[in-house]
């Protein structure tokens, strides 16, 4: 068995460490590298800290806190773009928005003119016209040719020819256009009406969509042309699309008074102004049917002193034909302080007053119905009270009665039969002297009776 080499051997072993001679004498290659990098003063490690107690008076001051390290920014382009992004955004949501607002003004605005000139009355057509007028730079074609409508109106019924002419430059637009709105139509029909010139407006209310304004607009043709007959027709069509239209209603009465329907015509009336209460044709023709006995007073005096009454919004020669025929009526019942104030109310003077006096005792003494006073002055005519003039036959002068007497044939003679003499008128005897007037001769004298 072989012997364990000596100690002293080239080949002997490293010694263990041991107590006595400590675990730093021999150290190994790495542990004393390490030991040489912490020798050197030169050399610092992050990872080699040394914690050491901190004094008391370092925590009641802190002093300077550290420097902080600027935050890393994105890039110059990135930021660009992302506030041009959410400009964009912010941008599209304002303009979807206003485009949402304008829609909804828009809307408004178009039912509230429709709402208001519904009632075909001056101050319906003035209120829409205004209410319209900001929103035709918004819609140039709807809104300008509803708000020519209205002008239009104003132009016909109440003669502004400054609101003619607003028309006018209004309809250029929308009348170029590939589809003419029906409003458009129907205004160029009323402006032509106010010109009477009755196959234009006919031509232009015929024209498809016009709806019941359109029926309204022929029906006036119809009346104007002096066929109150063919009026009914495009009245009821205009009625089947609205029942309760006040100027389909006011019309179709007049159609049927003028065809001498009264009953229905009455009707006709009472409905509009319960649909429009300031209408002036419905009032008219209510009165104009009192004055014929065909209707009470009581039906249309109401309607009068109203419209009358109504200075903010009714002019001034429809409040003058309402007094005419209110003084009429209140002056026929006997009320003549009535009769006096009505006239008063129109605040005629001059000529017009004197017109106005002069109808109002025309009218009120006509037994034979109502008639048209002709020779009406412009400040007192109304395109809603256009019944058409019928003269009265004038009578022949006393000269020309003597002529016609003398020209009148004497008594025809019967003539005799054949074969008998025609028979002598008996000649007549004076009672005094006994002589026939037609010989000459005496008569013998009759014996005296015993």
């Amino acid at each position: 068995m072989p012997k364990p080499p000596p100690p002293d051997s080239d080949t002997a072993q490293p010694a263990e460490p041991t107590l006595e001679t400590g675990f730093d004498e021999v150290l190994p290659e790495g542990v004393a590298a390490g030991a040489a990098r912490r020798s050197d003063p030169e050399w610092v490690e992050a990872t080699d800290t040394v914690t050491r107690p901190i004094p008391a008076e370092a925590l009641d001051d802190p002093g300077e806190p550290p420097p902080e390290r600027p935050a890393r920014r994105p890039p110059r382009n990135l930021q660009v773009a992302a506030i041009a992004g959410v400009a964009v955004l912010v941008l599209g949501a304002a303009l979807l928005y206003r485009s949402h607002h304008r829609k909804q003004v828009l809307a408004k605005g178009l039912a509230h003119a429709v709402r208001v000139s519904w009632a075909d009355t001056h101050a319906g057509y003035r209120e829409a016209s205004q209410v319209l007028e900001p929103l035709v730079p918004i819609d140039v074609l709807e809104a300008g040719a509803m708000r020519a409508y209205a002008l239009a109106m104003l132009a016909t019924d109440y003669r502004d020819e400054r609101a003619g002419q607003e028309a006018e430059a209004l309809l250029l637009e929308p009348e170029r256009a590939t589809e003419v709105p029906s409003a458009a139509n129907v205004a160029r029909a009323a402006l032509a009406l106010g010109r009477r010139e009755a196959g234009t407006a006919a031509t232009y209310a015929a024209r498809p969509g016009g709806g019941a304004l359109a029926g309204v607009i022929q029906g006036r043709v119809a009346l104007m042309a002096g066929n109150p007959a063919g009026a009914l027709e495009p009245l009821d069509a205009a009625l089947l699309v609205d029942p309760r239209l006040p100027a389909a209603l006011a019309l179709k009465g007049d159609a049927l008074r003028r065809t001498r329907s009264p009953a229905a015509a009455r009707q006709a009336y009472l409905a509009a102004l319960e649909s429009s209460p300031l209408h002036p044709r419905a009032a008219y023709g209510l009165a104009k049917l009192a004055l014929s006995a065909q209707a009470r007073p009581d039906d249309a005096i109401p309607a009068l002193e109203r419209i009358l009454g109504d200075r903010a919004g009714t002019p001034s020669n429809e409040r003058g034909r309402a007094a005419l025929h209110l003084a009429a009526l209140k002056g026929r019942a006997g009320d003549r302080a009535g009769a006096q104030k009505a006239i008063e109310a129109a605040g005629a003077s001059g000529p017009d007053r004197a017109w106005l006096e002069k109808a109002v005792a025309e009218e009120e003494l006509s037994r034979t119905g109502y008639h048209v006073v002709d020779g009406a002055p412009a400040a007192l005519r109304s395109a809603s009270d256009d019944d058409p003039y019928e003269p009265a036959p004038p009578s022949p002068p006393p000269e020309a009665k003597k002529v016609m007497a003398k020209k009148a044939p004497a008594k025809a003679v019967k003539p005799a039969k054949k074969g008998k003499p025609a028979a002598k008128a008996p000649a007549k005897k004076s009672s005094k002297t006994g002589t026939s007037k037609s010989s000459g001769k005496k008569s013998p004298a009759k014996p005296a009776t015993p």
